[in-house]
């Protein structure tokens, strides 16, 4: 396709009749521009021709055999004829394009990452006291001035990065290294805070008390808080190592056959109330209850504007909300009562376990039990975890005689 034709205009058509090639070579002996000429079947073409040459093209068939037809219309004064008869239509497209490109130079989003110990609202809120905030325009800020006084105003920060990704600012934070504590510091053994066997003993600073393979009880000391210096004299210091045992943990859980439950059935009602001089005015609900069994959450905020000559006494502004809840008798059943008392006995040791630990082995044994109506489980975890806890060092003093 000639790309001026874009421009002028032009028009694709359907060719057909009796000898069609005999009009289409007088059209181009004439210098009528026509072009992508295609045979879609015998005697029949289709292509395209320009605007001003298909009237030309027309007279020539008219001499002719042929039949022309048009199949559409393109190019630029056709999309106006087409505009003008929509004018509501374009007007909406601009107005949006126009609207779209005023918002787009506003900040609609302001994330942080890379924080743990500073709190995102608290960088943002330093943020939106220098004037960047959700609305604002992204030129009525600077990115690197901004970066300096939130450095300057949260201590914690080591470095602050600001990027600009369309309507987002990202704020990326890199925290300081804070320097241990003075008890971080202090002289401390290490303990078992478990009964468990060792599996693991690495020391990194004091006198190791117990070996790999060694059974351990709880409190007892694993690494003693203290060393040899080369010249010979006992210095104490800070316990450090990683002292990994195997832990064994039961549990016995009881769940009887049919059991009351009390569940939240979501529904609740919310009361607000002044309170001053064992009077009560309630500003939203009313002092009747309308859930017959209920848990009440309750809130107290007294209020410091009545302080200095206040003739009310102690003023209260109190809410309270009555959350209904439902009492059911749950039918569990030998295998469901099995099933839930596994499930509380599991809950209880998994959260007892730390942040670090292996699950060796796990496993249910159903027990016997005297009272009628109730199934009982034991659970057994087994696991490999760290034991080793801090207890500060207490340095022993020698009698001496007399």
């Amino acid at each position: 396709m000639k790309w001026t034709a874009g421009l002028s205009g032009y028009v694709e058509i359907s060719l057909w009749g009796i000898n069609p090639e005999r009009v289409l070579n007088m059209a181009l002996s004439r210098g009528i521009s026509i072009w992508d000429i295609r045979l879609q079947e015998e005697n029949h073409y289709q292509l395209k021709v320009s605007l001003g040459g298909y009237k030309a093209l027309r007279l020539l068939v008219r001499r002719s055999s042929c039949k022309v037809k048009i199949i559409r219309k393109k190019g630029l004064p056709f999309f106006l004829m087409w505009a003008k008869r929509r004018k509501v239509l374009v007007f909406g497209t601009f107005f949006f394009c126009l609207v779209l490109y005023i918002l787009s130079s506003f900040v609609w989003f302001v994330e942080v990452s890379g924080n743990e110990q500073v709190s995102t609202s608290v960088i943002l809120k330093k943020a939106q006291d220098y004037g960047l905030k959700r609305g604002v325009p992204k030129a009525s800020f600077q990115k690197n001035r901004l970066a300096e006084k939130l450095l300057w105003e949260i201590e914690e920060l080591a470095w602050v990065g600001i990027h600009v990704q369309g309507t987002r600012i990202m704020i990326e934070v890199a925290e300081k290294t804070l320097l241990p504590s003075d008890e971080e510091n202090s002289s401390a053994d290490l303990i078992a805070r478990i009964e468990g066997e060792i599996e693991e003993l690495l020391v990194f600073k004091g006198i190791p008390q117990v070996q790999e393979g060694e059974q351990v009880k709880k409190g007892q000391v694993l690494i003693l808080g203290g060393e040899t210096s080369p010249a010979g004299e006992a210095q104490i210091v800070r316990a450090k190592g990683l002292i990994r045992a195997r832990v064994l943990r039961s549990y016995i859980e009881k769940c009887p056959l049919q059991e009351k439950i009390i569940k939240d059935t979501g529904r609740e009602k919310n009361v607000v109330l002044l309170s001053f001089k064992d009077k009560e005015i309630y500003l939203k609900g009313t002092k009747e209850n309308p859930f017959n069994s209920y848990r009440l959450v309750r809130q107290v905020k007294p209020l410091s504007v009545f302080k200095g000559r206040n003739l009310f006494g102690s003023v209260e502004l109190i809410s309270i909300v009555y959350q209904e809840q439902l009492c059911e008798l749950q039918h569990w059943g030998i295998e469901g009562a099995y099933q839930e008392a596994a499930r509380r006995a599991q809950g209880v040791l998994w959260a007892e376990l730390p942040l670090d630990y292996k699950v060796i082995s796990q496993r249910f044994e159903p027990l016997s039990v005297r009272e009628k109506g109730v199934v009982a489980v034991r659970y057994v975890l087994e696991t490999i975890e760290d034991i080793g806890t801090y207890r500060k060092y207490v340095q022993k003093q020698s009698k001496e005689t007399e």
